[in-house]
């Protein structure tokens, strides 16, 4: 289902990768995933990293999403925090 929420995956400060808000360690990150989706290769999928994240990190984590067959990777700078 393309219309489905998207999942978000965040890389903070300290390099902890997070699913949804939930810290997950790096090795469940594509397990969880493609649990998550349904092994739905074309559910949406956003990648945040903390401003201080070097962008080698950030596209690390969109390869190996990508690497795993999901083809909807996308950057996004930051989530509008919700008031």
């Amino acid at each position: 289902n393309a219309d489905a929420a998207p999942l978000v995956v965040s890389i903070k400060a300290d390099g902890a990768l997070y699913l949804q808000d939930v810290e997950i360690d790096s090795d469940a990150l594509i397990p969880r995933l493609q649990a998550m989706s349904g092994v739905n290769p074309d559910i949406r999928i956003f990648v945040r990293g903390d401003e201080s994240v070097s962008y080698g990190k950030v596209l690390g984590v969109m390869g190996r999403i990508q690497a795993a067959g999901f083809s909807k990777v996308a950057l996004v700078a930051k989530l509008p925090e919700i008031q």
